[in-house]
């Protein structure tokens, strides 16, 4: 959970974020904001935000670099899906290690952990 404020483009802590206006440019939905009296657009994804024209959404963004902006939103900025698929692969690679190391062991270490008995030791040694 710390990776991910500070693992972000644009910057979390150093970013702004502003209202945006969703319209279609040349066949293409894109969220429009203005910086500076510059006008910026975010290409944005047809199908889900087709119906959407007209809305506004929150854009974030740093001053340093506005045509860098991204929509403020959980999926795709806070969740990337190449991120969520490569921790998932991580996962069931160490389930699968886990279970290749634990599921036969050898019967002389088996054996060994079945005789151990602890030493009787004093409190405090």
């Amino acid at each position: 959970m710390v990776y991910l404020p500070f693992s972000r483009t644009p910057d979390y802590f150093d970013s702004v974020t502003t209202p945006a206006l969703i319209e279609t440019k040349q066949g293409v939905v894109v969220a429009v904001f203005n910086e500076s009296g510059k006008i910026y657009r975010v290409p944005l994804d047809q199908k889900q935000f087709q119906s959407k024209l007209g809305t506004r959404v929150e854009i974030r963004y740093e001053l340093s670099a506005p045509e860098h902006a991204k929509l403020n939103q959980l999926m795709g900025y806070w969740l990337v899906p190449k991120e969520l698929l490569g921790a998932f692969g991580i996962l069931i690679f160490l389930l699968i290690a886990a279970y290749a190391t634990t599921h036969r062991p050898d019967p002389a270490s088996l054996r060994e952990q079945i005789e151990f008995k602890k030493e009787d030791t004093g409190k405090y040694v």
